[in-house]
């Protein structure tokens, strides 16, 4: 097992990848690993920062006595923690609750897609 980076180092690069390993946790320390990027390492000590930035949270009830006639519940758009968005949902059947879910959250992708891309935070031309 190769224990050391392959090719010349370069000044800063970790020596081993137990360092390198090291270095990752000790990032990744304040991080929520589902929530947000994190950094992650590869071979040849690589290293990635990759996760998302936007989360969708939501629970749905089904039609029962104490919770109401149809499903019923809420989408949460979560950035990474904090809620941007809160949708109502209520549906007759589980397959329209389904389809107006899927719909308001491609819908809430497309905006917000749309959005950043006008924001130009990388600098380049459209």
């Amino acid at each position: 097992m190769i224990t050391k980076p392959t090719g010349n180092l370069l000044p800063g690069c970790p020596e081993t990848y137990e360092e390198h390993n090291e270095w990752i946790d000790k990032a990744n320390l304040e991080k929520e690993e589902y929530y947000e990027p994190m950094w992650r390492g590869d071979c040849n000590c690589k290293t990635d920062f990759d996760g998302p930035l936007i989360r969708v949270s939501s629970r749905f009830y089904p039609p029962m006595g104490h919770y109401g006639p149809g499903w019923d519940g809420t989408i949460h758009i979560m950035f990474p923690e904090e809620e941007i968005i809160e949708k109502k949902m209520e549906a007759d059947s589980f397959e329209d609750l389904v389809k107006q879910t899927e719909e308001f959250v491609d819908g809430v992708k497309e905006k917000l897609k749309d959005a950043i891309k006008s924001c130009n935070l990388a600098g380049k031309e459209a």
